[in-house]
C-alpha cells in the first residue's frame, strides 16, 4: 500500500514484440513504483503507441521508457518525477543514456561517433532545450517524464511520423508558455539518473535507423515548415542540388564532422558519423516525396 502522498506515476512502454522482461525487472527495483504500467504491444509508429498508452492510464505524471532500455539504478523514476513536483516551469525531465556493459565493439564505435546514442551521466541538473538553430536536446523518449497536463497541452505525439517523434513533440512543448509565468517550458537532464540502451549492433542496423530518421525529419518539416533546420525541396532542381552537396561533403565530414550539440565544425576522424549523416540525407529526400 502506497502512502497517499506518494506521487502517482503511469509508465508507458511501446513495444512491437512485447519483449520487456529485463525492463520490467528494473522497474520492480524502483524506490518509487508506478501505479500503472501500460505496455502497448504491436502498434506502429511509436508516437501512436505512446498516445494509446497515455489514453489507457489516468495518473497525473507520465514516464516514457523504450522497451529495449533498462533503468540504471533504483532511483530513476523518483529522480525523474521530483523536479516536476516542485518546479512548474520544467516541462520535461530526462535520463542520461549509457551503453550496456556487454555492448560489442561496433556498438561502442557507433556511440562514440553518432549523436544522441549516449549521453554521459550528469552530477547537476542540466538544462537542454530544443531551441533553434539545431533544436538539439539531450533528452529523448528512451526515458523521460512529464506531467499529463503538459502532454495534453502539446496535443500528444504526432502519430504519422516514422521517426523523430520526440524532437517534433519537444519543440511543440517548448513553444507552450507556462501559465502565470509566460516563459517556455524547460527541459532538464536529471543528475545521477540513467538508462542502459543499446546502440545499433550492425552497420545495416545503423544505416536503416539513420535512413528512417531522415524520412521522419522530412515528414516533420513538411508538416511544420517553420522548422528552420529542415531544407525545403521545392523543385527537382533543389533536390538535385541538395543531393550533390551532401554527396560532395561526405569525405570532408569524415575529418571535419559537424557537432549538433554545439553547432560547429570540429576536426576529428568520424567515418561512421559521416555515413550516418549522409544516409539521413538520403532518407530525407525519400521522405520528402513520400511524406503524405
Amino acid at each position: 500500500m502506497q502512502s497517499t502522498k506518494t506521487p502517482s506515476v503511469a509508465l508507458i512502454i511501446p513495444s512491437l514484440d512485447g519483449e520487456v522482461a529485463p525492463l520490467l525487472a528494473s522497474i520492480r527495483r524502483q524506490t518509487l513504483q508506478p501505479i500503472e504500467v501500460e505496455i502497448v504491444r504491436g502498434v506502429r509508429p511509436n508516437g501512436r503507441a505512446r498516445n494509446q498508452g497515455v489514453a489507457h492510464t489516468t495518473a497525473p505524471l507520465l514516464v516514457f521508457v523504450d522497451d529495449d532500455a533498462i533503468l540504471g539504478n533504483e532511483h530513476v523514476i523518483a529522480n525523474l518525477v521530483a523536479p516536476l513536483l516542485t518546479e512548474p516551469t520544467i516541462g520535461v525531465t530526462g535520463a542520461s543514456k549509457l551503453l550496456p556493459s556487454d555492448a560489442a565493439r561496433f556498438q561502442r564505435w557507433v556511440a562514440h561517433e553518432v549523436p544522441r546514442i549516449t549521453h554521459p551521466v550528469v552530477d547537476t541538473p542540466r538544462e537542454t532545450n530544443p531551441d533553434p538553430p539545431s533544436y538539439y536536446c539531450e533528452i529523448t523518449t528512451t526515458c523521460c517524464a512529464m506531467r499529463r497536463e503538459v502532454f495534453e497541452q502539446a496535443g500528444g505525439f504526432d502519430q504519422s511520423l516514422v521517426r523523430g517523434v520526440d524532437t517534433e513533440f519537444f519543440v511543440r512543448v517548448r513553444r507552450i508558455p507556462v501559465s502565470k509565468v509566460g516563459t517556455p517550458y524547460r527541459f532538464v537532464l536529471v543528475p545521477h539518473t540513467w538508462t542502459y540502451h543499446p546502440a545499433p549492433a550492425t552497420l545495416w542496423a545503423l544505416v536503416r535507423k539513420q535512413f528512417l530518421y531522415g524520412l521522419g525529419h522530412a515528414q516533420e518539416v513538411r508538416h511544420d515548415p517553420t522548422r528552420a533546420r529542415g531544407r525545403t525541396l521545392k523543385t527537382p532542381l533543389h533536390t538535385a542540388g541538395f543531393l550533390l552537396f551532401r554527396t560532395a561533403i561526405v569525405l570532408p565530414n569524415i575529418f571535419l564532422p559537424y557537432s549538433f550539440a554545439a553547432p560547429s565544425w570540429k576536426p576529428g576522424f568520424k567515418p561512421l558519423k559521416a555515413l550516418a549523416s549522409y544516409v539521413s540525407a538520403l532518407g530525407y529526400v525519400w521522405g520528402w516525396y513520400r511524406a503524405d
